[in-house]
């Protein structure tokens, strides 16, 4: 747009106006806003599954047995130990015109082992998740 002032006159005559041509300034302005945008869904669910482990085990058994000795001993004997048996001895007083000590019978504890593969199944969970625009 311009603006127009006294004309004036030049040498050869010509006349000259004037002409204000206004300064323009363009600034920026920079402004943030949230936009809904799409939306995300988190879904879990727990999952079982059965699973088999297997480990080795040791399992022990004593078998009694008794044995008759009826042996007369002069004192008590000690419980002894030869290898996997254990004997235990047991005494009683027999009236007899003297007094013995009998050894009437042993009690032998055999101890044996054995290992078995024992297999279990128990059951494991987790979580799982979904994830969906």
């Amino acid at each position: 747009m311009a603006d127009r002032k006294d004309p004036r006159n030049e040498p050869g005559g010509k006349l000259v106006e004037e002409v204000a041509i206004p300064v323009v300034e363009e600034r920026v302005a920079i402004d943030k806003r949230i936009i809904e945008g799409q939306t995300v869904t988190v879904t879990t669910r727990p999952v079982s599954s059965n699973e088999t482990v297997s480990e080795q085990v040791t399992k022990e058994t004593v078998s009694v047995e008794r044995v008759p000795v009826n042996t007369v001993v002069d004192a008590i004997p000690e419980i002894r130990r030869e290898g996997d048996l254990t004997v235990i001895p047991v005494v009683e007083e027999r009236l007899v015109v003297t007094k013995h000590l009998v050894l009437s019978e042993e009690i032998h504890l055999r101890k044996t082992s054995e290992t078995v593969t024992d297999e279990k199944t128990v059951e494991l969970r987790r979580t799982e998740v979904d994830i969906g625009k």
